[in-house]
């Protein structure tokens, strides 16, 4: 069950006046996978695990208020549109 849900991230710079909420999507949930028996006789590329990860993204950008001139008010942020399990390898 790894699909896109809902988050809410808080972002802030100190020059500026405000905190602002944003409401996004994330990817997160289950991915099948399992635990090798015999870690220490195999590579470490054969290690691998399957985790809940984005598959199709976009940027959306928000504007922060109250920064003074010489700050940049914007802050992008990534929005989920699909998810995938996909293969990480562990270390």
């Amino acid at each position: 069950f790894c699909i896109p849900t809902e988050y809410t991230m808080h972002i802030e710079r100190k020059e500026c006046a405000y905190c602002l909420t944003i409401n996004t999507t994330i990817c997160a949930g289950y991915c099948m996978t399992r635990d090798v028996n015999g870690k220490l006789f195999l590579p470490k590329y054969a290690l691998s695990q399957d985790v809940c990860t984005y598959r199709d993204f976009m940027y959306m950008t928000a504007e922060i208020p109250g920064c003074p001139r010489h700050v940049t008010p914007y802050f992008s942020y990534p929005v989920a549109i699909s998810c995938k399990c996909g293969n990480v390898i562990l270390t």
